[in-house]
């Protein structure tokens, strides 16, 4: 079998290792540098509970989120799903190396085109597309504005300051006068060192809207200020969307779309990563078991991330349907050090406590994991 994967990012390159393992020729495309033009907090959450000791790139645990609402509200993340802060240049580019050494063609600096996408459809078996959003696949499908029915739109910076009374706890802020129709919104400050943090704001949107109307960079000028971050020096400064909806179609003639391509992305809190590396290892797998329907992997995605993303949906409804009062007090309860106000919150929240048990006990297990 001949494989063409388009995009080294977390997606592509856990497909290309994974292909590699089923002894399948791969040819890698990335339209940059391995690393380049990222633009991400590099918080990785392992929502799904499969993500592997990292290694190279990995900078540290996060054991505590800083919540804030009208209070800071800490949560103890040691004894739940994992979370760690990344160096993700270093490890993409670590992975990438792992991935040549194993025999895969990398090709960098090669933009793939529509066109050239169509073209390759020719030349290769079959093509996995972790492009991002939109993807190559939907421009030369014309699908694109699918990814813009529920997207979420960020701007971030990357500070250089005093962070060392955070570090290496993790903060995430919840804006007091984000309408209903914009949530999931909130900003973070995830400091990498005692030095540097990648601090943003992303708000929700439906369907194409005006961008002004978000006002992303006067929201994050305010945060600045009210978080006295106003002396800290802008070192790199970037915005982008990713969609926040499992496209209703991911497979196209020879073409499988994963990750953010896929619109593989965190209703809730906009993390991806765990979902793209998942979700190109499973792409592989159902290209190299032949008693298998490719088109089952739609099916098969959709129920292995089924629970976490109903948790997601409820959190996401008690964002829009509670004022920021109410919800404040939700933040209180869930992380409340006493038993007896955590079940009053959930007995107030019985919904998003079946949820999170769902979620917790959900057991996902991915298919040709690379080492």
């Amino acid at each position: 079998m001949k494989l063409a994967i388009i995009g080294a990012g977390p997606g592509g390159l856990y497909a290309a290792l994974a292909a590699v393992k089923q002894n399948i020729s791969v040819d890698l495309y990335e339209k940059k540098q391995v690393g380049e033009g990222i633009c991400c907090g590099e918080c990785l959450f392992d929502s799904l509970g499969i993500m592997p000791q990292l290694g190279e790139g990995l900078l540290h645990p996060v054991r505590e989120v800083i919540l804030k609402g009208r209070d800071h509200y800490g949560i103890n993340m040691s004894r739940r799903r994992k979370l760690w802060m990344l160096d993700r240049k270093t490890w993409q580019q670590g992975l990438a190396k792992q991935a040549v050494a194993q025999g895969i063609c990398l090709f960098e600096q090669t933009e793939i085109t529509p066109d050239r996408l169509l073209a390759m459809q020719k030349d290769y078996d079959w093509i996995i597309d972790g492009s991002g959003a939109p993807s190559i696949t939907s421009r030369a499908y014309h699908f694109s504005r699918e990814y813009f029915r529920d997207y979420m739109a960020a701007y971030q910076v990357v500070l250089k300051g005093d962070f060392s009374a955070l570090w290496p706890r993790i903060k995430v802020g919840f804006i007091s006068d984000l309408p209903a129709e914009l949530q999931a919104g909130y900003y973070w400050i995830f400091p990498k060192d005692e030095r540097h943090a990648n601090t943003g704001v992303v708000c929700t949107v439906h369907e194409i809207q005006d961008k002004e109307r978000l006002q992303l960079k006067k929201r994050l000028a305010n945060v600045l200020i009210d978080e006295k971050l106003t002396g800290a020096e802008i070192i790199e400064s970037g915005g982008g969307m990713a969609s926040v909806r499992i496209l209703p179609r991911l497979v196209f003639d020879n073409i499988i779309l994963i990750g953010d391509a896929a619109g593989l992305t965190s209703p809730l809190h906009g993390g991806g990563i765990d979902m793209a590396c998942f979700s190109g290892a499973l792409a592989v797998s159902f290209l190299t078991d032949g008693s298998q329907d490719v088109g089952e992997y739609q099916k098969s995605l959709t129920a292995s991330l089924e629970d976490k993303l109903n948790l997601e949906a409820t959190a996401v409804q008690k964002m829009k349907a509670l004022n920021f009062c109410d919800f404040d007090k939700l933040l209180a309860g869930v992380t409340s050090q006493r038993n007896t106000i955590r079940a009053k919150t959930a007995l107030r929240h019985p919904d998003l406590l079946y949820a999170t048990y769902r979620w917790l006990e959900k057991k996902v297990e991915p298919p040709n994991w690379p080492d």
